[in-house]
Formats: C-alpha cells, structure tokens, sequence
C-alpha cells in the first residue's frame, strides 16, 4: 500500500448533516497502518462533530482514486469497497481517477458541492486537501485510507496491512532455497517501509539467518518497466522470493520473476493489497490483501443511520480486513511444516496473541 494507497491509485463517489456535539478532548492514536498508513495525529479540532446526526434518506458515495481501479491491488480494492457499499446501504455511487494534486481537490469539492454524504479520497495523499477543504462542506464525510488525522468531518481509514506481511515473510524464509529474499516499492515511505519490516520481521522469525537485501524503490507506482528492471537486479543477487508494495506497477514485478522462473530457476512473487494470486499463479506464492470494503460498509451505515462520528479504529487481520491467502495452484510447492507454521501464526495474529511490528512514527499535527 502506500501514501495514498497501491497497484494503480484512484476513481469514486452525497447528502449529511453533522450536528456539533460536547467537546470531547481525545489524544493521539498511535497506530500505524498497512500499505499506506501512518501513525494517527492529534484531532485537527477539539471539538467532535457528529456526522449525520439524523437518518440520511437520500444516501450518496463517492470515491476518487489516484490510479486505475483495473490495476489488481490498491485502486481495484476501493472499487470493489465501492460497490460493497452499494449493495449493503442501497446508496448512489460514484468514481472518478484523479492522478494529480489539482484534480484531486477539484474531485472531492466536486462531489462535495453535489451534497454527496460520504467521499473517499483513496490514500493518504488526498488528507491535507480534506482537511483543507472539509469546513466548507460540513455536511460531507471525508474519509482518508491511510490518513492519519481525525478532523473535524474528516476521518482516516488506519489499514494494518503489516498483519499479512509478517506472514508473507515467513511464508519467503521458508520457501527460499538461495537465503535470500527482497522487496519492490514504489515510495520510500512511513506506511511502505512498515510493510517491509513486518516481511522482515516474519522472516526472520522462521529462519534467523535469512538475508534480507535492501528495498528497491522505483519512485513509481504504476511504471511496469522500472518494476520490471528493480526486481530483475534482485533476482541477480539471488533472491528467490520477491514482495512488492506497488500499484499497477506490480505486473512488472511478476514479470520478471515469471520470465526467470521459466529458466529453470524457483523463484516467486508476493503480492498485496488484493488477492493477485490469479494475476500470474505460476511464481505467485501467497497475497496479503486488504477487504477495504468491510472497513467502508461499516462506515458508510453509520453515516447513514446518523452515528458517525470521525475516529482512527486500526482495521487488521482481527477485524478481517487484512488478510493472507495461499494460492491453491501453487500449495503442493509449500511444506507441510511450512503450512503449519503459518497457520499457527496466523492463528495468533488474529487472537491477538502474537504481535506484529507496526511503524510508531511520531505524528504531527
């Protein structure tokens, strides 16, 4: 995931009213999130507004992506959410792709101008412009995936997706053959960089002596060459399994390693964000993928029963919003031991009882 959230950003999304409520001082929330989270900030606002402090009759969505939602990751996911939330609350939906900074805030005021109750800015890049422009619309719900302010109608979406990337990392260690693992991003950023120290971490909690070898960043989440090329150069110094934070991107990613692998080479892919396991199931190992829709239906119905009100919940592998799905073509390549090992992990995360390393970088405000 990313800063504004992974494999082609963006494309989505009408009527609310908030009502002012107490003052309610609330402190920082400190968790990171998956993909594209940070760490939640101080309020933008002390005081706590109600969204939808009546039933909303006449309920409409929006949601605004920063790349494609055909990219099988990140974008892709926000649509499915989009259209999760339509058959659970009936609501008006719509979307629209919006790559740079000036067509994203025309999008969401857009949309907010239309009265829609509830627009989502698809990543973390899209939370200045909401808090920017939330007090002119007060009747509009802004709700940021990776964001990390609550403001005063504007609410981040904190994505743990480090839950499913610890057990990608031991899934790596223990299929590598060469010792050797890596990673493909697009950002060097907070929520990227926590992704890949949860792999890190995953790995080296199944096998200590696991190399990792530096993160190679492409500074691009939707250019299939330069993924292409960065995970060609890993596989040249011997990994043998590769995961990748990467929107659109990420085809180039199981290119390579798919083009290798017919060489006569075991090697494999990870993916993230969706389930991309079909996308190439012959290096595709496993994908850590987020239900974003189960985080977006939960919201959207209480905004629409008039009970939201803006908070930064982390959505895990616990609340069944990240998840970590073997790929059934390729299970007769995993050990036993390797399953079972991940299976008890896997147990754990959810039940709390093994905690996954989450980036507790300090917030500002």
């Amino acid at each position: 995931m990313h800063l504004h959230n992974s494999g082609s950003h963006l494309n989505h999304i009408r009527t609310n009213q908030f009502s002012a409520i107490s003052l309610i001082a609330i402190s920082a929330i400190g968790i990171m999130g998956c993909g594209r989270n940070e760490t939640p900030a101080e309020p933008t606002t002390k005081e706590i507004v109600k969204v939808n402090p009546d039933p909303v009759a006449d309920f409409k969505v929006a949601l605004v992506t920063p790349g494609p939602v055909s990219d099988n990751g990140w974008n892709a996911g926000a649509y499915k959410g989009l259209q999760d939330i339509k058959a659970e609350t009936g609501a008006e939906i719509a979307n629209v792709e919006a790559k740079t900074p000036g067509d994203q805030e025309s999008n969401l005021t857009q949309y907010a101008r239309k009265n829609y109750n509830m627009v989502i800015g698809h990543g973390g890049e899209f939370e200045q412009i909401a808090l920017k422009i939330e007090k002119d619309f007060p009747k509009t719900l802004f709700v940021i995936p990776s964001g990390r302010k609550i403001g005063a109608n504007t609410t981040p979406v904190v994505l743990q997706l480090e839950d499913g990337a610890y057990l990608c990392g031991m899934l790596a260690a223990g299929m590598s053959k060469s010792g050797k693992i890596a990673s493909v991003g697009a950002e060097k950023s907070v929520p990227v960089e926590s992704v890949f120290k949860a792999f890190e971490a995953g790995a080296k909690a199944f096998k200590p002596g696991i190399t990792i070898i530096p993160t190679s960043y492409t500074g691009d989440w939707e250019n299939v060459g330069a993924a292409k090329h960065a995970t060609e150069a890993l596989l040249d110094q011997g990994a043998d399994v590769i995961i990748q934070d990467l929107d659109a991107a990420a085809q180039g990613v199981f290119q390579a390693v798919s083009e290798r692998s017919k060489s006569g080479k075991a090697v494999y892919a990870i993916g993230t964000n969706s389930d991309q396991n079909a996308v190439m199931p012959d290096v595709i190992l496993a994908s850590a993928p987020i239900d974003i829709g189960k985080a977006y239906v939960a919201i959207a119905k209480e905004v629409k029963a008039g009970t939201f009100k803006p908070n930064a919940t982390p959505y895990n592998m616990k609340t069944g919003v990240i998840g970590f799905v073997l790929n059934p073509k390729l299970l007769d390549k995993i050990p036993a031991d390797v399953k079972a090992k991940l299976d008890d992990a896997q147990k754990k995360i959810t039940d709390g009882s093994l905690a996954v390393p989450h980036e507790n970088a300090d917030a500002k405000s």
